[in-house]
């Protein structure tokens, strides 16, 4: 008899553990986008008050964490596909809470030196790629196919839900306790919280729970294996990848920034307050987009959803009164996720799930390494003109540009799919 993963039967096998993957993911994403992509804004605000030091200087430090991710993605998504997620999010998960620890111990005098800054900010960023979205589609791409944007919407929801509480709950905790206290704590809960999650709900299917959602071709000799070099010589790959550096490098640039661009018009609660409505925002984009990706074109979606981020840029540019900053701030956040959702989705959609963390490694080194240039460079321009204008135009740009690469993917991939 020939299991049927829809069927009465199927169902009443319980709940599939894929799902629980799915909410280890929401507990990772959490932490990673909470503390390591939400929280930089504050941090810069924060570090620039006790130091002194320059936009320019301090969105460097912040680059770093970015570029730290180049190597820490490389290395992880090997990690990934040779031994499963779960070594990447325990490395992840101590990481970024001994980067907690560290920021504490810089605001409270133990370290004082720039390297020392970058030095953390770097750990922090080597940490990333365990916790955020390289890790969470790796534990999750061996359980799902047709449902993988769903999941990946679920798990994900945890960067709307770290980026809406995180920023918000460590402005109120630094300014009852310190900034040192603060970071204290959020790093300890880190811990607490994410390794239960690495060492118990992180693990690969085995061969009958794979089938509740693959089917047959679950079985490792019915899959069409695709080595990580035979993908990276792909022209389709590196089409990907442009699109997707681009526009995650326009959206970090744009989100490591927010805070300091909202903070003169709406001060520092209401510029955090803007954080957690984009945030929010991107909670109902990212369901969206699972909704959709099974039915639309992704190179089409992904179009559109850079073309809409750009709009909330243009929106922010114009300026207005703060009701207005906070619709930009909402439009723009509508499709964080979406962004963070797209590049798994367009990878396994064109070459399946065989090498998938290498190949998703090398991707996210390059978004990260946009990521790393957008934010510093946005930091150069706002110190060389004092304002956010040419930044943000900039920022747009490429996400314009980034439309057109992945709309030409969709075209090669309709190409390739006629001649099969």
């Amino acid at each position: 008899m020939t299991f049927d993963p829809q069927s009465d039967d199927g169902a009443a096998r319980g709940v599939y553990s894929g799902w629980w993957v799915a909410a280890g993911g929401f507990v990772m994403a959490f932490y990673a986008w909470g503390v390591g992509f939400y929280g930089h804004g504050l941090y810069m605000v924060v570090l620039g008050r006790s130091t002194g030091w320059p936009v320019s200087m301090l969105s460097s430090v912040v680059a770093g964490f970015w570029l730290a991710n180049v190597a820490a993605s490389l290395v992880l998504g090997r990690i990934a596909d040779r031994f499963g997620a779960r070594p990447a999010v325990v490395y992840g998960a101590l990481a970024m809470a001994a980067g907690c620890f560290a920021l504490a111990a810089f605001e409270a005098g133990f370290f004082r030196a720039r390297w020392q800054l970058f030095a953390i900010f770097a750990l922090m960023g080597s940490a990333y790629p365990g916790l955020a979205a390289m890790a969470v589609s790796a534990a999750l791409v061996p359980w799902f196919k047709r449902r993988l944007g769903l999941a990946l919407g679920i798990a994900l929801t945890g960067a709307s839900a770290g980026g809406a509480v995180m920023p918000p709950l460590m402005e109120w905790l630094s300014a009852r306790y310190g900034f040192g206290p603060a970071m204290t704590g959020i790093g300890a809960t880190l811990v607490l919280c994410v390794l239960p999650v690495a060492l118990f709900l992180v693990r690969p299917p085995v061969a009958r729970e794979a089938a509740r959602e693959l089917g047959p071709a679950a079985a490792p000799a019915a899959r069409d294996k695709r080595s990580p070099a035979r993908i990276l010589g792909d022209f389709r790959f590196w089409l990907i990848l442009s699109a997707c550096s681009l526009s995650l490098g326009a959206q970090v640039g744009f989100l490591m920034h927010q805070i300091p661009l909202l903070q003169g018009p709406l001060g520092l609660s209401g510029a955090t307050f803007a954080v957690s409505i984009a945030a929010l925002s991107a909670a109902a984009g990212r369901f969206v987009l699972g909704a959709l990706s099974g039915r639309f074109s992704l190179p089409v979606l992904a179009a559109g959803c850079y073309l809409v981020q750009a709009l909330g840029l243009l929106l922010l540019l114009a300026g207005g009164p703060p009701a207005l900053l906070f619709i930009a701030s909402g439009i723009a956040g509508f499709v964080i996720g979406c962004i963070v959702m797209l590049p798994p989705l367009l990878l396994v959609d064109s070459f399946g799930q065989d090498g998938y963390g290498t190949a998703y490694g090398v991707t996210a080194a390059s978004m990260f390494s946009m990521a790393g240039l957008a934010t510093a460079a946005g930091g150069w321009l706002f110190d060389a003109t004092g304002a956010y204008v040419w930044p943000l135009l900039g920022l747009t740009g490429l996400h314009l540009l980034a439309g057109l690469l992945v709309l030409w993917h969709g075209r090669r991939q309709r190409s390739r799919e006629a001649r099969l």
